[in-house]
């Protein structure tokens, strides 16, 4: 792919996550955060829905005005808060959701999930996915802010992992026979290899299937 991405998500570091990402893949990308930290974000996502909507359109226009016609929106949250589909019909903009995924992964049988997300309304939203593709499907969910915010300071997988007691979450995943971990929040990879280390339940990250779509 020879042309420049935008990236949209809701802080510095997750939308530096997502150039990354892309990057690493060999297709050139430039940010565009929403937010300056995850508590300004959640405030906007929760309690000024009309603001960050409009937010949102004028980067769009921002990046189509550099010549981007492509938009990775690498976050959930943001991406359950605002109606991407019209900042699409708005801007003309291709745009890109982890949303877009959960509709692949629903469709891959799994029976129990467990949900790790930044807050609720992102659980809620990935829940309705899945279960209109899997009417049989078991969902957990939990609502993480403070892991995001572990993220945001940049502190080791290991230090996050103990401090947040990852360890227990996995133990009751594999006590009720959950048959995949889904990362949520595109925060969240930060943390994969540690909770690959520690259980052999599948982590199911939308990136990849977002990059999919992506490319088509």
């Amino acid at each position: 792919m020879n042309e420049t991405i935008g990236v949209i998500a809701g802080t510095p570091v997750d939308t530096q996550m997502g150039v990354d990402f892309l990057e690493g893949k060999g297709i050139k990308a430039i940010g565009y955060p929403v937010s300056k930290n995850p508590k300004e974000q959640s405030r906007l996502q929760l309690l000024e829905k009309t603001l960050l909507y409009n937010k949102v359109v004028d980067i769009v226009h921002k990046a189509k005005s550099s010549g981007i016609n492509k938009i990775f929106v690498y976050c959930n949250s943001l991406s359950a808060a605002v109606d991407m589909d019209k900042v699409s019909k708005e801007t003309g903009a291709f745009i890109v959701t982890p949303f877009t995924a959960y509709y692949d992964i629903g469709e891959e049988n799994f029976s129990k999930v467990l949900i790790l997300a930044a807050n609720g309304q992102s659980c809620a939203k990935i829940e309705t996915i899945l279960e209109e593709c899997n009417k049989d499907i078991r969902m957990w969910s939990i609502s993480a802010l403070p892991l995001v915010e572990e993220i945001e300071k940049g502190n080791s997988e290991a230090e996050i992992y103990n401090e947040l007691a990852l360890k227990k979450v996995l133990s009751w995943a594999e006590l009720n026979n959950i048959d995949g971990i889904i990362l949520g929040c595109t925060h969240f990879p930060y943390i994969k290899n540690i909770l690959l280390k520690n259980t052999t339940i599948p982590i199911i990250d939308p990136a990849e299937k977002m990059l999919d779509r992506l490319m088509i």
